[in-house]
C-alpha cells in the first residue's frame, strides 16, 4: 500500500492504481501496511513516519528533498525527488526573470539594456531544468553556454561542462548566470561574497533553485556596490522553517523577484503534472526497482 500526505489529482490516482493508495488520513495498523509514503516533504510527519513499520521507499513531490530529515528516515528506505517534473515551467521562469532583468523590465527609471544574444550564459546545476535553460539560451540567443555541474542531463546542451570545483574560476566569463543548483551540503552558500565579487559588472545572475545557495548578505552587499549588477530570484531564504519573502534585496533597484512561482505553487498544470511524474516514478521503483532521481543521503 502507498500512503499520500495529500489528496492527489485524478491522473497521479490512475497511475497508482492497484497498488493500494491511501490519501490523507489513515489508522495505525493502515500505516504499519504501507510500503510507500508520497509527500511534499514539509508535509512529512515523523511521528506518523515512525508507524510504517514496512516503509522501503519515500517520493516527494517536490524537486528538492533539502526538507526531507534525513536522520529520522530509516537507513533501508529508499528516497526519490521529483527532479525533472518542474522543467519546462522552471526553464521558462528563469528566462522570463532573465530578460525581465536584462531589460529593465518594472524598473523605476530609465536603465540600460542588457544585449544577450551571442553572449556567454553560465549555468549552475545542470539537471534537467539547467540543461533546459541552455538549450533555450542556445536555440533562441546563440549564446555560449558553459555549465558547472556534478553530472550534466543533456550534455549537448553545453559548449562547455565543468565540475563544480571550476564554479569560481567560470564566472567571471558570464554575461549571464542562471542558479539551478539543489540545496545540500555542497551548495549551501556557494555563492558567497568572494564568488559573487568575480561577476563582471553588468552581468545578469539567475536563481530558480534553492535562495540558500547564495549568501543573502553577501548579494545585497554586491547589488549595492555594483548598481550595474542585477539579480533575479524566483526563491527567498527560510526563516523559521518557513520561505520568508521579506527580504532586505525589493528596496534595490537592481533586484527583480517572483514568490515562488516557477513550479508547482505558481500553476496548478504544473502541479497536475508534478504529481502525475512522482507517481509514476513511484509506481516503477515499487513495481519494477528501476525509478530515476535516487537521493543519495550523503549529500545531506
Amino acid at each position: 500500500m502507498i500512503f499520500s500526505t495529500s489528496r492527489l489529482h485524478p491522473e497521479a490516482r490512475r497511475a497508482l492504481a492497484g497498488l493500494g493508495l491511501v490519501e490523507a488520513s489513515a489508522d495505525g495498523r493502515t500505516l504499519a501496511g504501507c510500503a510507500a509514503l508520497l509527500a511534499w516533504p514539509s508535509d512529512i510527519d515523523y511521528a506518523v513516519l515512525a508507524k510504517m513499520a514496512s516503509l522501503k521507499v519515500i517520493q516527494t513531490i517536490s524537486a528538492g528533498v533539502d526538507d526531507v530529515d534525513f536522520a529520522k528516515v530509516p537507513a533501508g528506505v529508499a528516497v526519490y525527488s521529483n527532479a525533472g517534473a518542474y522543467t519546462v515551467p522552471a526553464a521558462e521562469h528563469a528566462w522570463a526573470l532573465l530578460l525581465a532583468a536584462a531589460k529593465g523590465v518594472g524598473a523605476r527609471s530609465r536603465t540600460e539594456n542588457y544585449i544577450l544574444s551571442g553572449r556567454t550564459l553560465l549555468v549552475l546545476g545542470c539537471g534537467a531544468i539547467g540543461s533546459a535553460v541552455a538549450k533555450l539560451g542556445k536555440s533562441a540567443f546563440g549564446m555560449r553556454t558553459v555549465g558547472v555541474s556534478r553530472s550534466f542531463s543533456a550534455p549537448e546542451a553545453f559548449d562547455a561542462r565543468r565540475p563544480p570545483e571550476e564554479l569560481e574560476g567560470s564566472i567571471p566569463e558570464a554575461d549571464a548566470i542562471v542558479d539551478a543548483l539543489p540545496l545540500n551540503r555542497g551548495t549551501r552558500s556557494v555563492l558567497g561574497y568572494r564568488a559573487l565579487s568575480k561577476m563582471k559588472r553588468a552581468v545578469v545572475l539567475v536563481n530558480v533553485g534553492r535562495a540558500e545557495t547564495v549568501d543573502e548578505p553577501s548579494v545585497a552587499r554586491i547589488l549595492t556596490e555594483r548598481p550595474e549588477t542585477r539579480y533575479a530570484s524566483d526563491v527567498f531564504w527560510r526563516r523559521g522553517g518557513k520561505e520568508d519573502f521579506a527580504s532586505e534585496l525589493w528596496s534595490l533597484p537592481n533586484f527583480y523577484g517572483t514568490f515562488h512561482t516557477a513550479g508547482g505553487l505558481g500553476a496548478e498544470e504544473a502541479l497536475r503534472r508534478a504529481e502525475e511524474a512522482a507517481a509514476e516514478n513511484l509506481r516503477l521503483a515499487l513495481t519494477t526497482g528501476r525509478a530515476q532521481n535516487l537521493v543519495d543521503r550523503s549529500d545531506y
